[in-house]
């Protein structure tokens, strides 16, 4: 009975410890598992703050291109509304003699000035060929800027005639 009575004290106290190893070892396995997962949170938690960097830049990309795309936009529009304003007549019918000798004055101004740099550009590369010791210095001043007279009337006088094709004969944009 002695024996019986040693075997379950035994049982017991092996019983007991292998229950609180066992406890011991599932707490152990809890905490390891338990940081795992907090690494995982902490991974997973720098990746969102990459993604919202990210996001974040390309959303302060997008918004530049589109201020630019809109700026240039505006100033396009800007440009074609003084192609436009430069072609409306100024008098209108029934007013006197002096608008409409205005509106013919300034409608033949444009041609008048494109045709005279076109007939100067010409006039001086055909006459400026002397060696005279006073226009040699002076040459290239008066070439250079007549040149850029006769670039900018050109530029502008077939920029506008562009643009109005462009736009279409309704007045809308032909594109």
């Amino acid at each position: 009975m002695l024996e019986t009575l040693f075997n379950l004290g035994a049982s017991v106290l092996t019983g007991g410890a292998t229950g609180l190893l066992g406890t011991a070892l599932s707490a152990v396995v809890d905490f390891f598992q338990s940081r795992q997962r907090h690494r995982q949170e902490l991974d997973l938690r720098r990746l969102d703050i990459e993604l919202a960097k990210a996001e974040a830049e390309g959303a302060a990309a997008h918004a530049a291109i589109e201020a630019r795309s809109a700026r240039e936009r505006a100033e396009w529009e800007a440009l074609e509304a003084s192609y436009r304003e430069a072609g409306r007549r100024w008098s209108r019918p029934g007013e006197g003699r002096l608008m409409q000798l205005v509106d013919a004055v300034r409608g033949l101004t444009r041609p008048a000035l494109t045709w005279s740099l076109f007939a100067l550009v010409g006039a001086i590369y055909f006459l400026l060929g002397a060696t005279d010791i006073t226009t040699v210095g002076l040459r290239p001043r008066i070439v250079e800027t007549v040149l850029y007279l006769f670039t900018a009337a050109m530029l502008w006088w077939f920029g506008s005639r562009q643009i109005e094709k462009r736009r279409g004969p309704e007045g809308g944009a032909g594109r």
